[in-house]
């Protein structure tokens, strides 16, 4: 029978301490002012004890992204690979509208925008890998194309927040489906 492993409460409660001192700091600042140092003395934790977890602040970034990506790949894995546009739309709106604020900030603020384009590109290739409808296409049109949706899809995102969120989601989603399979012409 295989020894399950558990993890060291001390170990969890460190980086918990740390993830949320994080997000806390993303709320409140750009990217290029969140220091090691600053984000140590804000845990309560000494610098060595942060690099026991993570060997620099990208790599805090990646690991928050890879969790979040874990839980966009169970929300988009509900619907059938080969679901209609509409549907993974409104499983991409959703996921976003329900994230914490830390991500609203990481997602819409300048100061974070390589950060989040590598988190929008992920999900991206997840949708990808179960499902290509573009797959008749070349791979340097596939590029292109999934660019323009990657891209289109966060930058509606970020306009939505940056208007305060007045339209509904539903509204947003239903809007946002009519524009990308239908172009402009869909709501004129």
């Amino acid at each position: 029978m295989p020894i399950e492993r558990k993890t060291d409460l001390r170990i969890q409660k460190t980086k918990n301490a740390i993830k949320e001192t994080f997000k806390k700091m993303i709320c409140e600042m750009d990217a290029s002012e969140i220091t090691i140092k600053e984000l140590t003395n804000r845990a309560m934790i000494h610098r060595k004890t942060f690099y026991l977890h993570y060997t620099c602040i990208e790599a805090l970034y990646e690991d928050m992204f890879s969790e979040l990506s874990e839980k966009y790949y169970e929300a988009i894995d509900q619907v059938p690979p080969d679901a209609p546009f509409t549907e993974v739309n409104r499983v991409f709106f959703t996921f976003m509208a329900d994230q914490e604020p830390y991500m609203e900030k990481i997602v819409c603020s300048a100061s974070y925008r390589e950060f989040a384009d590598k988190f929008f590109m992920s999900m991206l290739r997840h949708n990808r890998s179960r499902h290509n409808p573009y797959a008749v296409f070349s791979p340097e049109e596939q590029n292109i194309i999934n660019t323009f949706l990657a891209l289109t899809s966060s930058n509606i995102y970020r306009q939505w927040v940056t208007d305060g969120k007045i339209i509904p989601l539903d509204s947003l989603i239903d809007l946002s489906g009519k524009l990308f399979l239908n172009g402009i012409s869909s709501i004129l």
